[in-house]
């Protein structure tokens, strides 16, 4: 998977794999069943699948995904090779899976089949797996199923094309009575970080912005909705709500750069010039990790 995103994702699918199992299962044909899981993928010293799912079937059967934002030749080889390490240890007939991000992950060489010729010209080894082109995909099935492939849908050409349209029906499966609070703020977050493979920085933080009105009673949020970082930040808040810009930065930056070393946190704890948070919020997304984003003067 390619950074900065594949921490996100990887979060993303922890928190609901069950729904992740059955948005693949559903695009293969397979029967989900009852609930799935994620399953260990530490196939060799070097090599790591992104995620294996176990589907109880009847039959049961494993999907292993891989998840690209960016163009990379020999990817057809690659899921080969961690399907024949996974079927030394599984049992379950194993199904691949690549999800592409964005159009600019699309290489030529992802056509659902690598084949393997012989000395004489003739295949000898043929491989299938599954494409998905995210921004192909319909917005209705990534909201209506599962909320933790919501934040998908906003990645899609549909969406692309009515962006508020999208934001709005992403607000309301956020509001759903199968969403609690804590996959809120999940999900939210999540979106937030996601957007930055097809949206640019303004546009991402004014979506963002729409989005916590999901989230009306959260403290965080609901100082973001009212007085916006830059504009609160700008004027001078209160202690607390630097406090709040801290703690939204770590919102960010978790999913951004993963979890924030133990010294890292003691330096942005330090932080106590407004102004200086307003830079780093704005330059969350062109940080290359956390240590690059402290460094913001």
């Amino acid at each position: 998977m390619s950074k900065p995103f594949d921490a996100t994702l990887n979060r993303l699918i922890d928190a609901c794999p069950d729904d992740w199992a059955a948005f693949l299962a559903a695009k293969l044909g397979l029967t989900h069943g009852g609930r799935a899981s994620v399953v260990d993928t530490d196939l060799s010293v070097t090599a790591q699948a992104d995620k294996v799912f176990r589907l109880p079937g009847p039959p049961p059967a494993l999907i292993h995904l891989e998840m690209e934002a960016k163009s990379s030749l020999g990817m057809p080889a690659r899921l080969l090779r961690y399907n024949v390490l996974l079927g030394h240890i599984h049992v379950e007939p194993i199904h691949s899976v690549v999800l592409l991000l964005r159009p600019e992950a699309n290489a030529s060489d992802l056509t659902g089949l690598y084949t393997r010729l012989g000395a004489d010209g003739q295949a000898y080894h043929e491989f299938r797996y599954r494409v998905v082109r995210l921004w192909e995909e319909p917005i209705t099935p990534l909201l209506a199923g599962g909320p933790g492939t919501a934040p998908l849908a906003l990645l899609t050409n549909e969406a692309t094309a009515d962006l508020p349209g999208a934001v709005s029906r992403f607000r309301d499966r956020l509001r759903q009575s199968d969403v609690d609070r804590k996959l809120a703020d999940e999900l939210l977050g999540s979106a937030f970080v996601l957007c930055g493979l097809r949206y640019d920085s303004t546009l991402i933080n004014n979506l963002y912005r729409s989005l916590s009105m999901t989230l009306e009673d959260s403290t965080t949020y609901q100082w973001i909705l009212n007085k916006g970082v830059a504009q609160g930040v700008a004027q001078g808040v209160a202690q607390g709500a630097i406090e709040e810009a801290r703690r939204m930065l770590l919102i960010q930056g978790r999913k951004r750069f993963g979890q924030l070393p133990a010294m890292a946190e003691t330096g942005l704890q330090g932080i106590t010039d407004p102004t200086r948070l307003e830079r780093m919020a704005e330059r969350i997304f062109d940080a290359s990790d956390w240590d690059d984003l402290l460094t913001t003067a």
